[in-house]
């Protein structure tokens, strides 16, 4: 028969087990996800900010070119391969979503493009804190597996 020592020393290790393995299984495992998606919605951010830029400057640049003559620029139409374009900077086409395009003019694209970008900051900064409740809960699950071993 087993000392009553034994069996709470059994008990005690179960129960670490458990809190490990909630750790490693469930909160690792939600935190991975999160940053995931944190890394793809900053992505998104990125991209959108450069699509900003871009328009500005081509309008900039459009803007110094003689009245009467086409804006021209080089695109890379893959592998390194240029083609030159005469560029129509009145109106660009922006990607909404799902791989469709809509036709926008100057300040529509931007207002687009910065009404798309805040939204996706804001989402941003949720899974950040979501991120942050989940470290807590591991930190809190940490510190039970330390009562539990009375260190």
């Amino acid at each position: 028969m087993s000392s009553p020592s034994t069996s709470s020393v059994e008990l005690i290790e179960q129960k670490v087990a458990r809190f490990e393995s909630f750790i490693n299984d469930v909160l690792k495992e939600s935190l991975k996800q999160i940053f995931t998606t944190l890394e793809v919605v900053n992505e998104e951010i990125m991209d959108l900010e450069q699509m900003e830029m871009t328009i500005e400057t081509m309008t900039r640049l459009a803007a110094d070119v003689p009245a009467g003559k086409p804006f021209k620029t080089r695109v890379n139409v893959g592998c390194d391969f240029f083609m030159q374009a005469d560029v129509d900077v009145q109106k660009f086409m922006v990607c909404v979503g799902l791989g469709c395009y809509v036709e926008f003019t100057k300040d529509e694209a931007l207002t687009f493009i910065r009404f798309r970008a805040k939204k996706l900051r804001d989402h941003a900064d949720e899974l950040r804190d979501k991120g942050a409740r989940v470290r807590a809960q591991i930190t809190l699950a940490l510190n039970c597996i330390q009562q539990v071993q009375g260190l």
